[in-house]
């Protein structure tokens, strides 16, 4: 008997009638949830802080006129920080409901309920992350978005990579990839052309990830830096590029271990590989690995290839921004290096090589059903059903916990606990506490302070922006 498996001419419309119908009940399901809850939370006796709401459009015509406030492409956490900064609470959390972007939001913007959600009760990360990290990884199976188990096996195998000890010898790779840096910004300082620093930066910062992370030489690595992973249409082929490109990569390390005389590193691509022959022991007698581990590492390696290099070149940006507004602080981070490393400039790299040391001298959570945040002043927050989100900015711009919060002083670093300047206790959390914090922070803050300490002396950098934009805290 023949069994047709697709729908014929005249079934087709019906069949699309079905799928059609499936979707819109699907959508109106989660809809509906979404807004229920908001419905029973704005009914809760302790008067729970929840912006004006619509039971059709949540809050998304509530966040309209904080939008219009900053420039069209402004990061969403800026959005939010403004409609948190007018809010009766904002130094503590609220609750908002912008379903179908992502399930309802407990917005935290206070410390002690950060260090509640992200380090008391340690809660997962919500499923609705893996659709942001997919052009990225390629897959939901990754380090990112696990949790549990899962996601502790999955530390354990790359935190060796990201030891600080480790990463000291390391360093000659840093120090390769910044001395090409500065010879480029050479170049652009003789012929005084005005170029995209964030763009040079961003390639950099991929190159370091490509020699310390993955091991490549950066002549190797050219093929990913033309992934751009906000473009939908070119996603997919250049999510093919990458997986082809890592297979490959995959297999000649996979023979080369296989070989008494390969150099084993701490880089990522030799820790997955390490830990495929530690499980499967008769993986060295193989002539190829396993097709469903190359899958798996393939998809770490994606996802460790592009973490945090944008943020790291943004970071490096808008310090050079904030110097060169502010020469009296510039002025003393040169004679602090100056004081380092001596006044010869040609010197610096090999000093850090030969004294690596020198340079020395993240998130959002899912409620349930026993976690409830408690305020400063006694208030509770249930977190069932919620994506927990740390609002960074809100919080490191929060007057309460910071004295001049807009202003640029760096010796907020430097005081002592009886000067006002001094952090209060959880309120600066850049790569976030707790054990889901950023694997990668000293990897960053070491390229920071490398790039730094040989530019910062050596360059004037100003921005090109014209006069007369509009500037909210800085920001044009």
């Amino acid at each position: 008997m023949t069994v047709n498996l697709f729908p014929s001419y005249q079934q087709l419309p019906g069949t699309l009638l079905a799928i059609w119908i499936s979707g819109v009940a699907y959508v109106v399901m989660k809809g509906w949830k979404s807004r229920s809850l908001i419905y029973r939370l704005r009914k809760d006796p302790r008067g729970l802080p929840i912006p004006k709401w619509n039971p059709i459009t949540g809050h998304l015509l509530t966040l309209a006129p904080y939008a219009f406030r900053l420039p069209t492409n402004a990061h969403q956490n800026y959005i939010l920080a403004e409609l948190a900064k007018e809010y009766p609470q904002s130094d503590s959390a609220i609750y908002l409901d912008i379903w179908p972007f992502i399930m309802p939001i407990l917005l935290i913007s206070s410390p002690s309920l950060a260090i509640q959600a992200c380090q008391k009760y340690d809660l997962e990360k919500p499923k609705s992350l893996t659709d942001f990290f997919l052009p990225f990884a390629g897959s939901s199976d990754h380090l990112f978005t696990s949790n549990g188990p899962e996601w502790k096996n999955l530390r354990s195998i790359f935190n060796p990579g990201f030891s600080a000890n480790y990463l000291m010898t390391q360093m000659d790779h840093i120090i390769e990839e910044t001395t090409e840096y500065v010879s480029i910004l050479r170049e652009y300082a003789e012929g005084n052309v005005m170029f995209s620093l964030d763009e040079l930066l961003c390639d950099f910062t991929m190159d370091i990830i490509g020699a310390v992370r993955w091991h490549i030489a950066a002549g190797e690595f050219n093929p990913f830096k033309r992934f751009n992973p906000i473009k939908p249409l070119v996603q997919w082929k250049n999510g093919r590029l990458m997986d082809d490109y890592i297979s490959k990569e995959l297999d000649k390390r996979f023979a080369d271990r296989q070989q008494s005389s390969a150099t084993v590193t701490r880089s990522i691509i030799d820790l997955v590989l390490e830990e495929y022959m530690s499980r499967n022991p008769e993986a060295n007698k193989a002539n190829q690995m396993n097709p469903a581990f190359k899958k798996w590492a393939t998809v770490q390696i994606r996802l460790f290839l592009f973490a945090g290099h944008d943020s790291t070149a943004t970071s490096l940006c808008y310090t050079y921004h904030l110097l060169s507004q502010n020469p009296g602080a510039l002025q003393r981070i040169r004679a602090e290096h100056d004081e380092a490393f001596g006044t010869d400039l040609s010197t610096v790299a090999t000093q850090l090589l030969d004294h690596p040391r020198k340079i020395n001298t993240a998130g959002i959570r899912t409620g349930t059903t026993d976690a409830v945040l408690q305020d400063d002043d006694g208030n509770e927050y249930p977190t069932e059903g919620t994506a927990i989100l740390i609002l960074h900015n809100a919080i490191h711009r929060n007057p309460k916990y910071w004295k001049d919060p807009d202003s640029f002083l760096p010796e907020r670093w430097l005081v002592g606990p009886e000067d006002p300047l001094y952090p209060v206790k959880g309120a600066w959390r850049p790569f976030e506490f707790g054990p889901r914090n950023c694997i990668g922070q000293t990897l960053v803050m070491q390229d920071m302070k490398t790039v730094l300490v040989m530019t910062l002396r050596e360059f004037d950098i100003c921005n090109a922006y014209d006069d007369g934009m509009n500037h909210i805290r800085g920001r044009a």
